[in-house]
């Protein structure tokens, strides 16, 4: 049959020409004269990046169908054939560790190519928050680890996305560990990976340190969406921003296709610390589904324990969650359990503390995975044994023996009798057990250690690890501890008194005798910066000077100033985000004034302050608040007329 000649309108603009033309030769069959599909590799594979060492590996990417490829590194060669789809994927024989190699893809005439790869050990890091932190926000004793010490060390950053359905490709970046970006790299990986390099068995072997994580996430969210059918739906949760249950997964490890790593480092469950029943099934479903992905069903797997943390979590404490994490850890093979318990003081949901948990994590790696000879964990609870009055706790320790961190005895214990009722009890060393006695509980039943948001614990090695939280009982969850707080501040003078706690919140301002403060929960009471779990926490508190009060974070400083019947607040925000810091007011308190160039003034009974600098009022049930917005890297300041008159 002849093929009717092709006509094109010359009035038509360019671009509508040529868009026309490709559709009249599709239609017409024309196809095969057209340009090839460029050939392409997966985002996973960029320069400077780590291929897995020892063991087969998996390249992978896009081309023109039916057409042949060849990959080639080192001494390696391999050939596929791409799909109908466009996407092929080719297999690598085991190579031991080394570099720099060239990795290139040749296809039909075409050459694709990566630079500056190395052969070594991959580690994949994920979770939510605490594992995203970077370098940059913990304390600063924990930045001075010089990125130079480590020539190969190589950071990748898969960018955080959610998505419907698994996805092929996404923002995958490798870069070279320097200050910069070991400065914006999460702090337990990198931490991680310096410990590691300083093992005599690795301090040549190239790490690639993977971050995937994603704050705010519950461990559903990172389940493919064909295991999550077997739960009940009611058992399932959406993350912040309305993420559905599989679509951290579908964007964030899809992605990530067949590769290969040495381990994984799981830092997460803050998110389901309310539901602590249900987080062992989903964590071991999660762990089998990432294994059966990357091809490797023994991966290893580190679970973090979460540390300690003063506050319940809907309705829960973290003893409970960290109970199920130990669960995971127990029941799943080559899956193991890393003490988060003595690392921070427990008043920040986000710890500035990670260097510990990198340290910890890499000695329990270098001790299960590597099979150095270091001691890779603290005592890990074998056995309870009653005798008579007192119970006999047995631990494996490794040939490393017990200790305790203070001076003043082993504390942490506790024992309960047939009521069920716990009361501290006192401890003992012998040999490889603790012996305990209370004389509140004549006949013990079961006991308990570290189990509190914040436990006082103190049983360590002789190495300095800490023992794991534990209990022998199965009693139902209770909600009920007495937790301590952080310590406050407390400024009085002749016109007014002021309380300001241990994160740095006024909960107290009284003016003549009058308190103009709101005592309401949460936001709707003291003063407040608002972020995305609450209220800012501005817990490094210092004193400048007799007359002078410092509150910080790694970014917010509020400084307060005080004077006789007078006193100035500065808000410095060194960050890059704008802030909103509130003062919640009494609900008997009476505001004048709109902010902004006028001042506002406050009166309560007979009492009456006045506040420069405040930029808006809004009115609730519970009272008024009043607004400051502070930009990032500026500065405001609040003057206070206390006189009270």
């Amino acid at each position: 049959m002849t093929k009717p000649a092709i006509h094109t309108n010359i009035s038509m603009p360019s671009s509508i020409r040529l868009r026309v033309l490709v559709a009249l030769l599709l239609a017409l069959g024309f196809a095969g004269s057209l340009p090839a599909a460029e050939l392409s590799l997966a985002p996973w594979f960029a320069d400077h990046m780590v291929l897995q060492r020892d063991r087969k590996i998996c390249i992978w990417g896009m081309g023109n169908p039916n057409a042949s490829v060849e990959v080639k590194i080192a001494t390696q060669q391999a050939e596929a054939i791409i799909g109908a789809d466009g996407h092929w994927k080719a297999y690598l024989n085991p190579v031991c560790a080394g570099g720099p190699y060239n990795l290139q893809v040749l296809s039909a005439g075409r050459t694709n190519s990566i630079t500056d790869v190395f052969y070594g050990d991959v580690w994949l890091c994920s979770g939510q928050s605490n594992m995203q932190m970077p370098v940059k926000e913990c304390v600063a004793d924990e930045q001075v680890d010089p990125p130079a010490v480590h020539p190969h060390l190589r950071l990748c950053t898969v960018a955080k996305g959610w998505n419907a359905h698994p996805q092929y490709s996404a923002d995958i970046k490798w870069k070279l560990s320097d200050p910069d970006s070991a400065q914006n790299f999460s702090a337990v990986g990198y931490f991680f990976a310096s410990e590691l390099l300083r093992g005599a068995a690795l301090k040549n072997v190239p790490i690639g340190i993977v971050d995937s994580s994603f704050g705010g996430t519950f461990c559903e969210g990172w389940i493919p969406q064909s295991s999550l059918s077997a739960f009940n739906t009611n058992d399932l949760h959406n993350s912040m921003f309305g993420i559905q249950p599989s679509m951290l997964y579908n964007a964030m490890i899809s992605p990530l296709g067949e590769a290969a790593f040495k381990g994984v480092i799981w830092y997460q469950g803050e998110a389901n610390s309310g539901h602590p029943d249900t987080y062992p099934r989903l964590l071991s479903t999660m762990i089998g589904d990432w294994r059966q992905q990357f091809g490797i069903s023994d991966l290893p797997f580190f679970i973090v324990q979460l540390p300690d943390y003063v506050s319940q979590w809907d309705g829960f404490f973290w003893s409970w969650q960290r109970e199920a994490q130990a669960i995971t850890a127990q029941t799943t093979p080559n899956t193991y359990l890393v003490v988060g318990i003595e690392t921070t003081d427990g008043f920040d949901l986000h710890p500035k503390q990670k260097l510990e948990i990198g340290r910890r994590t890499a000695l329990m790696a270098r001790h299960t995975v590597y099979k150095e000879k270091v001691i890779g964990q603290g005592p890990v609870f074998k056995n309870a044994q009653v005798e008579t009055s007192t119970i006999r706790v047995t631990f494996d320790t490794d040939g490393d023996g017990l200790a305790s961190r203070a001076t003043n005895g082993i504390r942490g214990f506790a024992l309960a009798g047939a009521d069920g009722v716990y009361h501290f009890s006192n401890a003992r060393i012998d040999g490889d057990s603790v012996v305990l006695q209370c004389d509140q509980v004549p006949s013990p039943k079961t006991v308990r250690y570290a189990w509190a948001g914040v436990p006082d614990s103190t049983l360590i090695n002789k190495s300095g690890l800490p023992a794991a939280p534990f209990r022998t009982d199965n009693f139902p969850p209770s909600n009920i501890e007495v937790q301590k707080s952080a310590v406050s501040r407390h400024i009085n003078t002749s016109a007014y008194d002021i309380t300001v706690d241990g994160d740095g919140r006024v909960t107290s301002l009284v003016v003549n005798g009058v308190q103009f403060i709101s005592n309401e929960a949460g936001m709707s009471g003291a003063t407040s910066i608002p972020v995305m779990f609450g209220n800012r926490s501005l817990a490094n508190i210092q004193n400048p000077g007799p007359q002078i009060l410092s509150c910080s974070d790694q970014d917010i400083t509020f400084l307060l100033e005080f004077k006789s019947q007078a006193m100035d607040w500065t808000l410095s925000n060194r960050g890059k985000d704008e802030i909103s810091f509130n003062i919640a007011l009494s609900s008997q308190a009476v505001v004048s004034g709109k902010g902004g160039s006028e001042p506002i003034v406050i009166t309560r009974k007979k009492s009456t302050l006045a506040i420069t600098g405040i930029d808006s009022v809004s009115d609730s049930e519970n009272g008024s608040m009043l607004h400051v917005s502070v930009k990032g890297g500026a500065s405001r300041k609040l003057s206070f007329d206390l006189t009270g008159k």
